[in-house]
């Protein structure tokens, strides 16, 4: 009697247990998925492919799972060799042994945690899947009443497995909410399976990868859901309660709606970036078979009959694009933050060209955004006299792709020239530096033989270099000197200013001052330096929003960037050496000062705003009176020179825009004593 009351109590326990599984998967259910999937996001630390044959391990467990039998096209008996059996085996105790305490989450995260963590999602699912087929087949054999062997008879008879047909409905029932769940499972599974099968760099190349979340929360409640059946199946052995059977398969068939609902999600996915890739190919195939103007259509989705172009000043006035037949076109590509001082300037050039060339050259402005700003698009839009997208979010995400994979864009402007009549080599990006250098468009045509004639030549930095478009020559006039100096140093300018005219009255030389703002200054806390250059009438000043400040630094980093591609340094290259110091001028907050002449072919003379105040402190003891401007220009620069020399220290440092491209750290080397430079990396906001 006591052994019947152990075996009683014993059943008891098991229900109670189960029903306490019940509850704690019911309010799983509810749970928030999120807070999971950050768990299971953790636990995902893979060290690439570990398991080829996926596809062959896979059909074996449908095999079990499904009953299925096709002609299989895999050879099992290479698949044998290939399985992770140990690892399989590890998974199968856990899921007979999870009939315990333990609840289905626990177990799902061990096993995601500490068996499969350095698994990709699709080996982690078949791993698990042929971890339950294993178990799962044991006791599909041991169920069969109709079986002759006697010792899955007799097994069963030990688990008391041969009741739960007869018990009735309710294990039909449960029955059948199994096979649902593993249906569910299998489907999931080989959704998954398709995805190994597309180009895993889209989905490095997305920002937002949706995909494989829905792939990583797809395998969580997969996994999950294999637990949870297989404790259940586990916990069959000796189960008679019709209740519990019940609830067991309300679960199921919950889990199996979850797990199918993710399935088609991700089968939405599927095709979806299926597509997407297949245009992308498509795509790619159409700018390399390139004719003319008419794959500009393929950059676009736009619906109900408008039109892709726009002018942009004019936002009203819509453009066909077959308008552009026979024109050379330009896609001006740029971030959502282009500078509006470049916009202005490159507006300049347009127009100058469109007045020489008689409009046969047209732009097309594509900005290439994450976020669409209306505010800021607008703004910058209402800059360009050219063709402007009607709004950037009809640029085909493909075609974003492209451009970011294909012509390396980040966020530096670039132009690609499309030909009226062209092929595929044409389409080649071009940086905005030879523009700036140059000031003129149709350099970008010869990008080559610029490179070639900017630093195979005996280049140097005169003013025209450095102010050609710029600055307008008055013909009319003499030749005299400019002087282009800066800093926000208001008492060193007042100095500097004071000195100036001094040295024009005592020369008779005639020197023009133009006050250079620094590219970053927020001109409102300079006000007190051009109120005072106005109220002294000591010259002109460029703001630091205005075009001619802007092109003139930029005009210096597009020579700096080029120098540095062509493998060019201060140590060896007089011209680098030049540019540096330069550039460090418009790092600084002291004083500077640069000399030169309009139509010389002779270097400007530079130095720091102390170095100069000195030398012309001390101008009646180097300069000869009577002698032109060249003898003043060439005794200016010996003196700087000699005076740099016996300098005893000096702090010298360069900010750079990021649009530059990556320096090795060698080729910093200063400009003044020849020792590598240091790097630091500097945020700086000023409103």
């Amino acid at each position: 009697m006591s052994w019947l009351s152990n075996v009683s109590s014993l059943k008891q326990q098991v229900t109670a247990q189960v029903t306490q599984g019940l509850l704690s998967a019911t309010k799983l259910l509810e749970s928030d998925d999120d807070a999971i999937f950050k768990k299971v996001q953790e636990t995902h630390k893979p060290q690439g492919r570990q398991f080829d044959n996926l596809d062959g391990l896979f059909s074996i467990i449908g095999k079990i799972l499904l009953h299925d039998n096709p002609k299989s096209y895999h050879d099992e008996k290479s698949v044998v060799h290939e399985v992770p059996a140990s690892l399989i085996n590890k998974i199968c105790c856990k899921l007979a042994c999870n009939c315990t305490d333990r609840d289905a989450e626990e177990t799902t995260m061990t096993i995601l945690e500490k068996e499969l963590q350095n698994y990709l999602w699709d080996e982690k699912l078949v791993i698990v899947a042929a971890a339950f087929a294993v178990n799962y087949g044991e006791f599909y054999l041991l169920t069969q009443l109709d079986t002759p062997d006697p010792v899955a008879k007799n097994m069963a008879f030990l688990k008391q497995l041969q009741f739960i047909k007869e018990i009735g409905s309710a294990s039909q029932n449960l029955s059948g909410a199994i096979n649902e769940l593993i249906h569910a499972i299998m489907t999931v599974i080989k959704c998954v399976l398709q995805f190994s099968v597309l180009d895993p760099k889209y989905f490095e190349a997305e920002e937002q990868p949706s995909a494989p979340t829905e792939i990583a929360r797809a395998t969580y409640w997969t996994i999950y859901s294999v637990v949870t059946c297989g404790s259940y199946i586990a916990k069959l052995v000796g189960l008679r309660n019709q209740n519990t059977m019940a609830e067991m398969t309300s679960q199921l068939k919950t889990l199996a709606s979850k797990v199918s609902s993710m399935q088609k999600v991700l089968q939405v996915k599927f095709s979806h970036r299926k597509h997407e890739i297949e245009t992308y190919k498509w795509l790619i195939n159409r700018f390399n078979t390139y004719q003319d103007h008419t794959i500009l259509s393929d950059l676009f989705d736009v619906e109900g009959g408008k039109t892709a172009l726009v002018v942009g000043h004019d936002n009203k006035k819509e453009v066909d694009i077959n308008s552009l037949k026979g024109s050379n076109v330009w896609l001006l590509i740029s971030g959502p933050d282009a500078c509006h001082a470049e916009m202005k300037t490159l507006t300049k050039l347009y127009l100058k060209l469109q007045t020489k060339e008689q409009n046969r050259y047209h732009i097309v402005w594509l900005p290439i955004v994450d976020e669409f700003n209306e505010r800021e698009f607008s703004s910058l839009q209402s800059l360009m006299p050219w063709y402007t997208v009607r709004n950037p979010k009809i640029i085909k995400p493909v075609a974003i792709r492209y451009i970011r994979e294909v012509w390396k864009f980040t966020n530096e402007t670039i132009l690609v020239p499309l030909l009226p009549k062209g092929h595929s080599k044409s389409l080649t990006p071009r940086t905005l530096d030879p523009l700036w250098i140059s000031g003129d468009l149709l350099s970008l045509f010869s990008v080559h033989d610029q490179k070639k004639s900017l630093w195979h030549q005996n280049l140097q930095i005169t003013l025209d270099l450095l102010l050609g478009g710029i600055y307008p020559e008055d013909s009319s006039k003499p030749a005299s000197i400019l002087c282009l100096y800066g800093g926000e140093d208001i008492k060193w300018i007042e100095d500097f200013t004071t000195m100036i005219n001094r040295v024009k009255n005592s020369t008779k030389i005639s020197i023009d001052l133009v006050y250079v703002s620094k590219s970053n200054a927020i001109d409102h806390y300079n006000n007190a330096i051009f109120d005072f250059i106005t109220a002294k009438k000591v010259g002109g000043y460029w703001k630091a929003d205005e075009t001619h400040s802007w092109h003139f630094w930029t005009r210096l980093e597009s020579i700096f960037s080029w120098g540095i591609r062509d493998g060019k340094n201060a140590k060896i290259n007089d011209t680098m050496r030049d540019v540096m110091s330069l550039l460090s001028f418009n790092g600084s907050y002291k004083g500077w000062a640069v000399f030169g002449q309009l139509g010389s072919s002779h270097k400007v003379v530079k130095a720091t705003g102390e170095v100069v105040l000195d030398v012309l402190l001390r101008i009646n003891n180097w300069w000869k009176a009577g002698t032109n401007v060249d003898s003043f220009m060439l005794a200016l620069n010996q003196q700087i020179e000699q005076h740099l020399k016996v300098q005893k220290h000096h702090c010298y440092h360069i900010v750079l825009p990021t649009t530059v491209p990556r320096i090795p750290d060698e080729m910093m080397i200063c400009a003044i004593c020849d020792r590598k430079m240091g790097k630091y990396l500097m945020y700086r906001c000023c409103e």
